[in-house]
């Protein structure tokens, strides 16, 4: 309830006060009442109420005085001077200490009600957008992270420009200038398709993973990002000020901590790589391959002979082609993932075949996928048969020309699959936005509204909506709206502002401005060239 106080030293109007406000009706709660501006100043300080009815000639200390050393407090109310004063002097002190309004003694009831009324009104829209704000600064708090740990990732990763850092991640990597960095790699023993938290509930299985992984480093370290890289695979970047041995030290316990938790807690067997230790952070990329080196990959044939070991490093440096792999088909691009594809097996031409070498690799581009549909809500099940056994069909490949067209191939059926199911998608999602704006032309309508309902990206959301309906957003609710308001001024049943409000202007200014530059004529123009009989 709204807190109210009272400041007066006429006990009449005290006692009247109290008692034909309607306190109930407008969910207000009378706070304390004071009969001087002395009284009344340590009342405020010390209830905090929300409005304040206040007189001006008291003694020992008068309203205005009293408003005065409270606003040099940061009074933080509203005020209502009800005074039998009508001097303009007094009238403009109040206006210079902002307050809320000014009432000549006596008012009515209906004057002090409607008062109150306005003063709540704006409270609440106050608190909606202190509301509002405090939210705001919570999302960037997040997006910050987010921005952080993505640019980590294309360090990492080995897209990053590291000559050009953003200006809103120098401040993080300020304090790396004097600290030992090093990358873990976290990746499961077996294929996860054959656990329970495959079928059941892979999103769980995942949050559950991050918490553990979090949770834990976050004991030894302070400074450090983990993010996952593949359906089978994370990574977790690490930034200490110790020294490299005992760093080294600090790893090994971080990385047999997951190993054990992930085991214990969620039945999955995990095989954590340590990279190098580097004083540059700009060399994250090289404590990554390191890491991925010493990474095992289990699978049902032979290990890797010498000869494939080529094979393997190709892939384990080319970190920039698992990104832009999985880029490609999160957007349902074939064309870009074969530009990535292609050129990766032109480099082993010249490399003997290897099955083991290629069952690796086949796995590793299969994963890659796998993990980009899954992170944008696609399963592969809706896309291949469940029956389907990676390795054996990996395995009786007998060249590398057969894996490049095998994995090209796959590659295909979920870009063909995922651009129908996607469109399908995008248009059920703008036909229910088109639904939306139809029902609400009245209310002020924004895409960042709509995209925060829908948990989308404001650009991503928009960029849909143009690809399916030809316009932006806001040229589309722009054209609708005056097709409305055109349709409602012909048909005579309206006035101009009441057209303006009914179709979402609340300056009939701007919506006058808005009409001509759509239709070439002014409200008033059209409604004069309406014929007579309507």
């Amino acid at each position: 309830m709204w807190q109210v106080v009272i400041i007066d030293d006429d006990q009449k109007v005290l006692r009247g006060m109290k008692k034909v406000i309607p306190w109930e009706r407008l969910n207000c709660q009378w706070a304390g009442e004071a009969k001087n501006g002395q009284d009344g100043k340590e009342l405020i300080r010390r209830v905090k109420p929300d409005i304040v009815i206040t007189d001006i000639y008291m003694p020992i200390l008068n309203g205005l005085e009293m408003i005065q050393e409270l606003k040099e407090d940061c009074l933080n109310c509203k005020v209502i001077i009800l005074s039998g004063y009508n001097d303009f002097e007094y009238a403009r002190q109040a206006m210079r200490l902002n307050v809320a309004d000014y009432l000549s003694k006596p008012a009515s009831l209906d004057t002090i009600t409607e008062v109150l009324e306005r003063m709540i009104s704006q409270l609440q829209d106050e608190r909606t957008e202190q509301k509002q704000m405090k939210e705001l600064e919570n999302k960037v708090v997040v997006y910050e992270s987010l921005v952080e740990k993505e640019w980590v990732k294309s360090v990492v990763t080995g897209t990053a420009n590291v000559l050009n850092v953003p200006k809103s991640i120098q401040h993080y990597i300020a304090k790396w200038k004097y600290k030992n960095h090093a990358v873990l790699a976290i990746t499961y023993d077996e294929p996860l398709q054959n656990t329970s938290f495959y079928h059941s509930d892979w999103n769980l299985f995942r949050f559950a993973c991050n918490n553990i992984i979090n949770d834990l480093t976050e004991e030894l370290f302070n400074d450090y990002q983990y993010f996952e890289v593949h359906l089978f695979q994370g990574i977790l970047t690490i930034h200490s000020e110790q020294d490299s041995e005992l760093f080294m030290d600090s790893l090994h316990n971080i990385a047999n901590k997951i190993k054990n938790s992930i085991q214990s807690f969620l039945q999955v067997k995990v095989n954590v790589s340590i990279g190098s230790i580097l004083s540059n952070w700009e060399q994250l990329q090289d404590s990554m391959k390191v890491a991925l080196e010493r990474t095992v990959i289990p699978t049902t044939v032979s290990p890797l002979s010498e000869k494939a070991i080529v094979t393997n490093e190709l892939w384990t440096n080319g970190m920039e082609v698992s990104q832009k792999l999985s880029e490609a088909i999160r957007h349902a691009d074939e064309t870009a993932a074969r530009h990535v594809i292609s050129p990766f097996f032109d480099k082993l031409k010249d490399q003997p075949y290897h099955q083991a070498a290629a069952v690796r690799l086949g796995i590793e581009m299969w994963t890659i996928m796998t993990y980009s549909l899954h992170d944008i809500g696609m399963n592969l099940s809706e896309i291949l048969p469940e029956n389907k056994d990676l390795i054996y069909d990996l395995s009786l490949l007998t060249n590398w020309t057969e894996l490049q067209q095998f994995i090209e191939g796959k590659t295909k059926q979920i870009c063909i699959h995922q651009s129908w199911d996607e469109n399908k998608k995008h248009r059920q999602l703008v036909e229910q936005i088109v639904e939306y704006v139809n029902e609400h032309l009245s209310e002020n309508i924004t895409l960042q509204d709509i995209a925060n309902e829908l948990y989308i990206s404001r650009n991503y959301l928009g960029q849909i909506f143009k690809n399916i309906v030809g316009e932006s957003f806001k040229n589309y609710i722009t054209r609708i709206r005056m097709e409305r308001a055109k349709k409602m001024l012909q048909e005579g049943n309206y006035l101009i502002y009441e057209v303006s409000e009914k179709v979402g202007f609340g300056n009939p200014a701007y919506f006058t401005t808005t009409f001509k530059k759509f239709t070439g004529l002014t409200p008033t123009d059209l409604i004069q060239r309406r014929p007579v009989n309507q």
